[in-house]
């Protein structure tokens, strides 16, 4: 009894020296935030939501709007789009943006700053917090990611405060500590879903193991209102019923380990959902609840696995590589972007990933050789974090999570590496071990550059808004490529047709047909040479674009657009029957896209 006192005490101790440097860290890091800030305001990425950003942008707009009453089933984790909308609706529209960015700035914020307490608890180290909390707040994609309309800030937030309530209850052994801890891991899972998982840690955490229970009844009472909602509307579904699809997106033939389209024809993770349904109930031949489209897609990914074990090892061998990425693994944002064009003092927070795992690998090596019995949690949470990767997709937002839980342990190996330079004896290896630490950071921050891919989005959307020169500047790094990518030739193509340069236009099309390396995807093909036959028509070279129209009629891949673009080149050469049929091969492919099925209506109407 009296050992197990001593210990609480010793935990007491060390949580009450870690509030005043974890108070520092909080205001150092909303210093930081507010400088990001300043330079975001003339980052075109700020106001203009990409991806999922966008999703959550709309979904918290009808919040707002209409509240609960028309929502179904989630589809997706709640409480960040709730957050959002709350904010929505109290904040007038021109000043949301800026509440957000505030908001979540402390968020962020109180995340670093936790890990100090995280160090102290679950390393017996403050030192081991304070180092991770710097390394953390080292690596910028930490700021960019609270600068933008993505849930990661309160992911974070909820995921430190769950793990920190989880270490007091260990250390007080109360039943209401538990049941705090629990209920905030339920609350992280309403951020992210998959945090689900990490509940039964907790309750394994939980000392003595009776008042695992308590965790469980915590976990309960944060998510039943969520699943409560979901049940009055016709579904038991406990969170959200994206799992299934995202389980597929993640593991079917052909993904790359990163998010792959569920479907040629779908476009972010929310858009999804009516896609994902239709092509359910199509292969199924009933109306389906929400909760039977997921069992369904996991169904569709088990026996995507079990068609080809060795090639699904490989993809997870991918996802591995994908989480060990020295840049950042695909994502709608780019740090390594933003930084060089938008975030000069970024350039002081550019350390790169390698650092963050290699020494939060080290220090979780040494944390199970010397504290296992007190870290056991916060690695297994980590744990947990990888698997969810490996299970689902791997991009750079959802990497983060690994990176946060690996910044403690950063800190762990970094005081410990202190520790052995003081020693003569031990000093060789301290100074192997940094020297080989530098050298992989060295090569990580040469290879954590802008990918032709950023230079793309960040073209795509400066053209969107009519900045066409800005958008050919933005490109011209991926078109100096001496074998450019096809999809960025086919971008530029655009920025020329736009800007009424059809010769230049037409050539850089043919470019991206013909020579991009990678080469152009098959599912964007119809799409390029529907443009490049527009602009051969302005050209005068009606027969060259009739022909470029035909190939991409021809393609597996033509969509709707593809037969309406079509259907409206053969009116202007008054083939008024090929038109007819054309446009009823766009409406049979989108029922819901007004233009084709109007002008269809009318072509009938005066035909009859």
């Amino acid at each position: 009894m009296g050992a197990t006192g001593a210990k609480v005490r010793a935990g007491h101790r060390a949580r009450g020296g870690s509030s005043r440097p974890a108070v520092l860290v909080f205001a150092i890091a909303l210093l930081l935030h507010g400088v990001s800030w300043v330079e975001d305001r003339g980052d075109p990425f700020r106001t203009q939501p990409l991806g999922d950003a966008l999703s959550y942008h709309l979904w918290a707009e009808r919040l707002a709007a209409r509240g609960l009453a028309t929502e179904g089933v989630f589809h997706q984790a709640p409480l960040y789009p709730l957050m959002l909308g709350a904010l929505y609706r109290w904040v007038p529209g021109g000043a949301r943006l800026d509440a957000l960015q505030a908001v979540q700035a402390v968020l962020t914020s109180a995340a670093i700053a936790l890990l100090v307490p995280l160090g102290a608890t679950y390393l017996g180290s403050k030192r081991a917090g304070v180092l991770g909390a710097v390394l953390a707040l080292a690596h910028g994609p930490f700021l960019l990611y609270s600068l933008r309309l993505l849930p990661v800030p309160l992911a974070l937030a909820t995921l430190a405060s769950a793990w920190c309530l989880l270490g007091l209850a260990r250390e007080r052994g109360a039943c209401g500590w538990y049941l705090l801890a629990g209920f905030a891991t339920g609350g992280a899972a309403l951020v992210r879903n998959e945090m689900l998982l990490a509940l039964p840690v907790a309750a394994l955490a939980a000392r003595p193991w009776q008042r695992a229970a308590w965790v469980v009844l915590g976990g309960a009472l944060a998510i039943a209102p969520v699943s409560a909602h979901n049940l009055r509307r016709g579904d038991f579904v406990l969170i959200a019923s994206a799992g299934g699809e995202n389980f597929f997106i993640g593991n079917q033939r052909g993904a790359t380990g990163g998010y792959t389209g569920l479907h040629p024809r779908a476009g972010d993770v929310f858009s999804e959902r009516a896609l994902a349904q239709r092509l359910a109930e199509q292969a199924l031949g009933r109306s389906l609840e929400p909760s039977e489209v997921s069992a369904y897609w996991a169904r569709r990914a088990l026996e995507e696995i079990a068609a080809d074990p060795l090639a699904w090892l490989r993809l997870e061998a991918r996802k591995l590589a994908r989480i060990l990425h020295p840049g950042e693994p695909t994502e709608d944002y780019s740090f390594a972007l933003e930084r060089q064009r938008f975030h000069p003092s970024w350039r002081l927070l550019s350390l790169p990933p390698w650092s963050l795992l290699l020494l939060g690998a080290a220090g979780a090596w040494l944390a199970w050789t010397s504290h296992r019995r007190q870290a056991w949690p916060l690695l297994m949470l980590a744990g947990v974090q990888v698997g969810v990767l490996l299970l689902f997709f791997v991009n750079s937002r959802l990497r983060l999570s690994v990176l946060y839980l690996g910044a403690p342990l950063a800190g762990f190996a970094a005081e410990y590496a202190v520790h052995a330079w003081r020693k003569p004896r031990e000093r060789w290896r301290a100074g192997a071990a940094l020297a080989l630490l530098g050298l992989a950071s060295a090569l990580s921050a040469i290879l954590w550059r802008p990918s032709p891919r950023d230079h793309l989005r960040l073209a795509a959307l400066l053209s969107s808004q009519g900045r066409l020169e800005e958008a050919r500047d933005a490109l011209a790094p991926a078109l100096a490529f001496p074998r450019p990518d096809g999809l960025v030739l086919d971008q530029a193509g655009w920025i020329e047709q736009k800007a009424g340069r059809p010769r230049e236009a037409a050539a850089l099309y043919q470019r991206a047909l013909q020579e991009g390396s990678p080469p152009l995807p098959a599912e964007r093909e119809p799409s390029t040479r529907t443009r490049l036959a527009q602009v051969l028509e302005r050209l005068g070279r009606e027969e060259d674009a009739a022909a470029e129209h035909d190939r991409a009629a021809g393609s597996p891949h033509a969509h709707a657009g593809t037969f309406y673009e079509r259907a409206l080149f053969r009116l202007r050469r008054n083939d008024t029957p090929g038109a007819l049929s054309d446009l009823q091969r766009a409406v049979a492919l989108d029922p819901d896209w007004p233009e084709p099925r109007d002008l269809l209506s009318r072509l009938e109407a005066s035909a009859r």
